[in-house]
C-alpha cells in the first residue's frame, strides 16, 4: 500500500469533516474510516514485529558469529579474514583510527596484533537485534592481560548474511567512562 493515497483519503475525511460537521456522510464512509484506522493498525503492528528482535534461529547464529569473530580477528586468522570478513568491511576503533579489510589484515604478526591476542575479553550487557540480513550486536567487554583488567569499551559490530554466512561487515568501539585509562598501544617493531 503506497502512503500517497491513504494520506489523501485520510486527508479528504478530516477536511469534509472540518467543514460539514453537521452533514451525514453517505452510507458505507464510516466503514471505510474503520477500515483505513484497522489497515494502519495492522501495518504498524506488523512493521514493529519485523523490527529488531531476531528469532531464535537467528539470534544464536549472530552470537556464534560475534564468539568466531573475537577469536579468530585477534588471531589474525587467514581462513577467516577471507572468508568471513566483508570485502567492504570498515572499523571505527577506541582509539580513534579507522581500519578497512586491507589495514585489518596488514596487521598480521605487528606489536599491536600480538597485545590483542594476548587479551581475553569478558563480553556482557548484549543486545542482539537483526533486520532481514542485517545483525547488529552492541555490547561491552572488558579485556584482560594475564588476567589482569586493563580496559572496558562499548562495542557495535554489523554482520551481513551473504551466501548463507554472517559476514563481519562493521566495528565499532568506544571506550567506556568506567574503564581505567587503557595501555599504549605498541608501535610496529616494538
Amino acid at each position: 500500500m503506497r502512503a500517497e493515497p491513504l494520506h489523501g483519503y485520510v486527508n479528504y475525511l478530516a477536511l469534509s469533516t472540518a467543514l460539514a460537521p453537521g452533514r451525514r456522510f453517505e452510507k458505507g464512509c464510516m466503514n471505510k474510516k474503520l477500515g483505513v484506522l484497522a489497515l494502519l493498525i495492522v501495518a504498524v503492528s506488523q512493521s514493529s514485529l519485523a523490527q529488531g528482535k531476531p528469532s531464535a534461529v537467528v539470534m544464536d547464529e549472530l552470537l556464534a558469529a560475534e564468539t568466531q569473530m573475537f577469536a579468530k580477528i585477534t588471531q589474525q586468522d587467514p581462513a577467516y579474514m577471507k572468508d568471513l570478513v566483508a570485502e567492504d568491511y570498515f572499523s571505527i576503533n577506541a582509539d580513534g583510527g579507522t581500519d578497512n579489510k586491507a589495514q585489518l589484515m596488514a596487521e598480521k604478526d605487528s606489536s599491536k596484533q600480538k597485545m590483542m591476542a594476548a587479551a581475553t575479553f569478558k563480553l556482557f550487557d548484549k543486545q542482539v537485534r537483526a533486520y532481514g540480513n542485517v545483525g547488529i550486536i552492541t555490547g561491552r567487554a572488558r579485556a584482560y592481560m594475564n588476567g589482569t583488567y586493563v580496559v572496558e569499551f562499548l562495542y557495535t559490530a554489523v554482520f551481513v548474511k551473504q551466501n548463507e554466512k554472517w559476514m563481519f561487515t562493521l566495528w565499532q568501539g568506544t571506550l567506556s567512562k568506567d574503564s581505567p585509562p587503557p595501555p599504549p598501544l605498541p608501535k610496529n617493531g616494538q
